[in-house]
């Protein structure tokens, strides 16, 4: 890593506003391999050579602001973490408020956890599933709704 990285400072504030955002884009993009909670465990981050680092730990949250960024933006070497930067769509200021959100993983509330949970990317066969049974529990009947029939 390049030592100017090193020496980078967050600009952004941290406001509930920039961590909401970090928040978001972390449960939409991250979580897959490094979990709501930054811990790595995933299906898919434990089977992740190298495995992703626990983000609540002191050897990622001792790292300078620009270690982070720069991690982000430049992705890993010969491991599964891609990287984010300019080409794959995400903006600077995402990438700060990512790191805000890295600097509050340890402090994670039952609360947010929750909220993540339901930002989390969901396949489409799987939401179309979630949909039926919320309809089913409402008591519509998604079949015989397509079907044009009523059963009684």
């Amino acid at each position: 890593m390049p030592s100017y990285y090193r020496q980078l400072r967050n600009p952004l504030p941290r406001s509930p506003e920039n961590l909401r955002a970090g928040m978001e884009h972390f449960a939409d993009h991250c979580s897959t391999c490094h979990a709501n909670d930054g811990s790595g465990d995933t299906i898919l981050g434990r089977d992740l050579y190298p495995k992703p680092p626990n983000m609540r730990t002191s050897e990622t949250q001792e790292k300078s602001d620009g270690d982070l960024y720069y991690t982000i933006e430049n992705g890993v070497r010969l491991s599964g973490m891609p990287a984010f930067g300019e080409h794959s769509g995400t903006s600077d200021a995402d990438t700060w408020k990512l790191v805000t959100f890295i600097r509050h993983l340890p402090t994670l509330t039952d609360e947010e956890l929750a909220k993540m949970g339901s930002l989390n990317p969901r396949p489409r066969k799987s939401a179309e599933k979630k949909k039926e049974e919320e309809e089913f529990l409402r008591g519509d009947n998604p079949q015989t709704q397509r079907n044009g029939s009523h059963q009684h």
